[in-house]
């Protein structure tokens, strides 16, 4: 985002007070905990902009992440079933991704993604089990790709993280109205000052959607501070 908005000064269509900028997260936006140098043009162009974002964590979610991430036989598992993979020199064979487990840091916080990877898989698992077929022959069990996927997309619906989980039979796509959205509003964060001319940028709730419904939680900030639309907005 700083690139796009610093190519966007340069051609006078941002930090000009006539210009309000909507991001999406695939975008990226503001981070909150760097500084940028006052009144510059970035701080500018900052001011006042807005990020639509999907909202893929729960507080249910986070916690159990939380308990895993303190369990050592839960970790135990995890590394378990991770793929491993032979040293060049040893040929002993190796974790993948060891580093990422072993962290103290590894499933202590939750990601935006986290949630709506988490409702994918018990997506994939559900409709798993709706489509299976026994094996008379042998006693086993399989699956088959076009019943699993149709499993999925005309059945499936649960309660998840991220929201009433449901799909569009007719794309295969995830209902958009059972997600769950925000609207973030970025304006100077007042309580930080280190004394060297940089100011940080906070992140504000104004909108969220949920059950198919805008709700309007706080006005937003624009660039001039205030919360008058400017004219020229459409």
């Amino acid at each position: 985002a700083d690139a796009v908005l610093t190519e966007a000064v340069k051609q006078g269509i941002a930090g000009d007070g006539r210009h309000n900028w909507l991001f999406s997260d695939a975008v990226g936006s503001v981070d909150g905990r760097r500084g940028i140098q006052r009144d510059s043009a970035l701080a500018r162009a900052y001011q006042g902009t807005l990020a639509t974002m999907a909202a893929g964590s729960s507080d249910e979610l986070a916690d159990a992440m939380r308990e895993i991430g303190d369990s050592a036989e839960d970790l135990d598992y995890i590394k378990s079933v991770l793929p491993r993979y032979r040293g060049r020199s040893d040929g002993e064979a190796r974790l993948i991704h060891s580093d990422l487990v072993d962290a103290s840091s590894f499933l202590s916080a939750q990601k935006l993604w986290d949630g709506f990877m988490y409702d994918a898989a018990i997506a994939v698992g559900l409709s798993a089990c709706a489509a299976a077929r026994n094996n008379d022959a042998d006693g086993t069990t399989y699956l088959d790709g076009t019943e699993h996927f149709s499993a999925m997309v005309n059945g499936v619906t649960f309660s998840g993280a991220t929201g009433s989980v449901a799909f569009d039979p007719s794309t295969g796509s995830r209902e958009a109205a059972s997600a769950s959205f925000e609207i973030v509003n970025f304006v100077e964060n007042t309580d930080f000052d280190d004394g060297s001319g940089t100011m940080r940028f906070k992140a504000v709730q104004t909108h969220i959607f949920q059950n198919g419904e805008w709700t309007s939680l706080l006005p937003v900030t624009f660039y001039d501070g205030t919360s008058d639309i400017p004219p020229y907005l459409p």
